[in-house]
């Protein structure tokens, strides 16, 4: 059998001797993807490296794990666009992604998918509402592990999601500076994470209002919708709970929603009840779902960069596996503002209109 050289390693994949030699030693110098690249091709073929300069990466494998609860596989849309981020920055490192959705309803607290159990992945994405003693599941098996948009925060372990507070802080001065003045969030706050830091943008743009002297503000809170590990929700008194505050004088004018999906729930129901969107009650979403574009009104919300949020994923489970005693990261990815016509500016003369309940003209 013929003797497998550098050179051998090198014209299989068209780089230079120098290269590969640089990147056998693990000469930081070689970029991460490069230099994963060329150990996966020296070991497929059979190349042998000296003990000294093996580290983690001679054992890689190959396989990366994304986790999620089983219920988000039939979100396309949200889910489906950070995995394609997921998969395809994978892609250009030569990994493969292997997608395991886990049943909430039967979950075992001492099981872990067998390809995990058996050492046969080289790291762990894990994807929103999975429960925390899974979570301590995974930690236990001190493989790098990487959290995207989960539902609660661990400072031993590294987050991907969007900046959450920063979007919602940005849609409320959107509505303030329309002229509204009476706000409802709309969604179960404690259901999410990001609902959380949603609310928390939401208020605080309220009160920064308030303490330049802008005007007084008045907000209220609508529970009844939100997401879980099973999906999103919607509970039989949610569109008791929004109507209270639409028949309420003064009346809520403006809606930040929690998510698209809310949003477009509000929608459905201002329109059962012959509520106009803008002009009675406007609306604003987040996420920005293609669903967005063709509500009506056409909705404005805030982009989460949700394919974005895979890459940066997968870039951070690849620094885990090159430096495993790194200090973990919580990594906010930016949001987008965008302007549709759900919402109606109120200001009239230098001041806001005040209105009554919308349904007294109905």
């Amino acid at each position: 059998m013929k003797k497998v050289t550098l050179q051998t390693i090198a014209t299989k994949l068209n780089v230079s001797k120098a290269l590969v030699s640089k990147a056998l030693a693990n000469d930081p110098a070689v970029n991460d993807g490069t230099r994963e690249t060329i150990w996966k091709t020296a070991d497929m073929l059979g190349y042998r490296v000296k003990a000294s300069k093996k580290n983690s990466t001679s054992l890689w494998i190959g396989n990366l794990v994304v986790m999620m609860p089983q219920a988000y596989l039939n979100d396309f849309e949200y889910w489906g666009a950070v995995i394609r981020g997921v998969h395809n920055e994978l892609t250009q490192h030569g990994y493969n992604m292997i997608l395991s959705g886990v049943d909430l309803t039967n979950l075992q607290r001492d099981g872990l998918p067998p390809i995990i159990e058996e050492g046969k992945v080289d790291g762990v994405i894990a994807l929103g509402h999975l429960p925390e003693f899974y979570i301590a599941l995974l930690k236990a098996k001190t493989l790098p592990l990487v959290k995207i948009d989960a539902n609660f925060f661990d400072t031993e372990v590294d987050h991907v999601l969007s900046n959450n507070f920063s979007g919602a802080y940005q849609a409320t001065s959107y509505l303030l500076q329309s002229g509204h003045r009476h706000l409802a969030f709309v969604g179960d706050v404690n259901s999410a994470y990001s609902f959380s830091e949603r609310k928390r943008g939401f208020e605080q743009a309220a009160l920064d209002f308030q303490a330049a002297g802008e005007g007084e503000v008045s907000t209220v809170m609508i529970p009844g919708m939100g997401v879980s590990g099973m999906g999103n929700y919607t509970s039989p008194q949610f569109p008791i709970y929004l109507k209270e505050y639409i028949e309420a004088k003064p009346s809520v004018t403006a809606m930040f929603c929690a998510n698209d999906l809310v949003a477009i729930e509000v929608l459905a129901h201002l329109s059962e009840w012959g509520v106009d969107c803008p002009a009675d009650v406007s609306v604003v979403g987040f996420d920005d779902l293609i669903v967005a574009e063709h509500t009506k009104p056409k909705l404005t919300t805030v982009r989460v960069p949700r394919m974005e949020i895979g890459q940066k994923a997968v870039q951070l489970i690849l620094r885990r596996i090159e430096h495993p005693h790194g200090i973990p990261e919580l990594v906010l990815l930016p949001t987008t503002f965008v302007e549709r016509v759900s919402v109606r500016s109120i200001r009239q003369d230098g001041k806001a209109e005040e209105l009554n309940s919308p349904l007294d003209h109905k």
